[in-house]
């Protein structure tokens, strides 16, 4: 399983792109998790094709993380995409959404591919995918998703502060990515994560790394010094690519110098 980091930033970031990940299987099965304004140019960037992405998983849907869809679906149709897209929404958001791809065809009203809508559950398979989901405290319903491919388990949060039910989803995770607005500690009814609990998750979960992401422009500077002497903890990055399959791939994510001077200056 690798991971291909789009954007790691929080919903008004000025130096960062919206948060997004792309998942590839060994078989260049590709998923797209959220898709905010600025995610469409940046897989255009990467000159991924119009027929890679397979999934669309949307684990809500403020602006930032799937307004740009419009966008995307524009593009696939003005380049003849011809693969069917799946995505995967919660029922009570796919209104929206399907809004936002009548926008991407206005004023004509067929794509020239077909999409199949698929309602989330707590769990459920997608060819040899194991997926399942739990809801975190945020204030609009956000379903934060576990993948396990073989051997291989990625967690993503999605927004919001951990609830029991996440943090047991993120139990034992060989890879998480933790939303992660603030460096100082938020209420406890907030509808963001902070890095004290972050702290705390890495601690009591067992995962093999933890990527906190999401972040507020103001507080990366001081995640990024705190998180460097954090044993298994680092700050996620647009264009970071993770191969799961390399057992050495925790070395490169930890104590990376060159970011804290890329988010200072």
């Amino acid at each position: 399983m690798k991971i291909d980091v789009i954007g790691s930033g929080s919903a008004f970031s000025k130096r960062n792109n919206t948060s997004s990940i792309r998942v590839i299987d060994s078989l260049q099965n590709q998923w797209l998790i959220d898709c905010g304004p600025t995610v469409p140019r940046a897989i255009w960037q990467r000159n991924i094709g119009v027929n890679e992405i397979k999934v669309i998983y949307f684990t809500h849907i403020h602006p930032d993380h799937s307004s740009g869809l419009a966008a995307l679906i524009n593009q696939w149709k003005s380049f003849k995409r011809t693969e069917p897209l799946t995505i995967f929404c919660q029922a009570e958001q796919k209104q929206p959404l399907q809004a936002l791809v009548a926008l991407a065809v206005w004023p004509e009203t067929q794509l020239c591919f077909e999409i199949d809508w698929q309602d989330i559950s707590a769990a459920f398979t997608w060819q040899h995918w194991q997926i399942r989901t739990a809801d975190t405290q945020h204030e609009m319903a956000n379903k934060a998703i576990r993948i396990t491919i073989g051997e291989k388990t990625l967690f993503y949060s999605g927004d919001g502060r951990p609830t029991a039910a996440s943090q047991a989803l993120m139990q034992g995770a060989d890879l998480a990515f933790q939303e992660c607005a603030s460096f100082d500690a938020l209420p406890e009814d907030a509808s963001h994560g902070d890095l004290p609990d972050c702290l705390r998750l890495l601690a009591e979960t067992a995962v093999s790394a933890l990527g906190l992401y999401h972040c507020f422009d103001e507080a990366i500077a001081h995640l990024v010094r705190a998180v460097d002497q954090t044993e298994k903890a680092f700050i996620s990055r647009d264009g970071l690519v993770i191969d799961l399959g390399n057992e050495d791939f925790l070395p490169g994510l930890m104590h990376d110098t060159s970011i804290i001077e890329r988010e200072i200056f």
